[in-house]
């Protein structure tokens, strides 16, 4: 049973659920333990209604400040402090028994559109990816976060024809052999414009798991 419960904007449960603050707030503070304490808090109560699948933190890096659907969503624009939070988040929900999932692979922060409502283009090379996107992710799955969720994003240096959600390349060669990533891999929402619009309701679910 899942839900998107990351605070902030993003908060499906509010009516009797504990407010919780923006990811760039905690962030702000530099506390990973405070992040924990949140992440911990939140988890309780999703718990408590039989959630056990919280689609959040999201790992991303506010390194757009243009960014529609980022923003303050993101624990910073570092790769250092958003990997403290991201981790400490992942801990506090697995104290309490509900699996996180990070998301958006392979890093929806320097992007300028909103997914929701046209496809994304970056042009990132690898080795910028590997120094500053990848690092949040990486550092959740050695937390034992078993769970990661792809971005509706076409980065032409990586594939120049497919975004991550659909790409063989970006799914089976970058996260499960370079990253060695074992864990389950979900698709963002299929419904949106981005992959929709595009690839169709009907063809992109079957080129989804074609991806892997």
């Amino acid at each position: 049973v899942a839900v998107d419960q990351e605070g902030g904007k993003v908060q499906r449960f509010k009516k009797g659920f504990t407010r919780i603050p923006e990811a760039s707030l905690i962030g702000s503070a530099g506390s990973p333990k405070l992040a924990f304490e949140v992440s911990s808090v939140t988890a309780q109560e999703l718990h408590a209604v039989g959630v056990n699948l919280n689609f959040s933190p999201v790992a991303d890096i506010a390194t757009n400040r243009k960014n529609p659907v980022i923003g303050n969503r993101s624990f910073g624009d570092h790769e250092e402090i958003v990997s403290k939070m991201v981790t400490s988040f992942i801990r506090g929900h697995l104290v309490e028994g509900v699996q996180p999932c990070v998301k958006h692979f392979p890093g929806h922060g320097d992007t300028s559109t909103d997914s929701h409502y046209a496809l994304p283009r970056i042009d990132n090379p690898i080795e910028v990816l590997q120094e500053r996107e990848f690092v949040p992710f990486k550092k959740a799955f050695r937390s034992k976060c078993s769970m990661v969720m792809t971005a509706h994003i076409l980065n032409s240096k990586l594939d120049p024809k497919w975004p991550a959600t659909l790409s063989h390349f970006i799914l089976q060669k970058i996260l499960r052999e370079s990253l060695n990533y074992r864990g389950v891999i979900v698709s963002d929402d299929m419904e949106m414009k981005a992959i929709a619009d595009h690839f169709g309701v009907e063809e992109a679910p079957r080129l989804a798991l074609l991806a892997g």
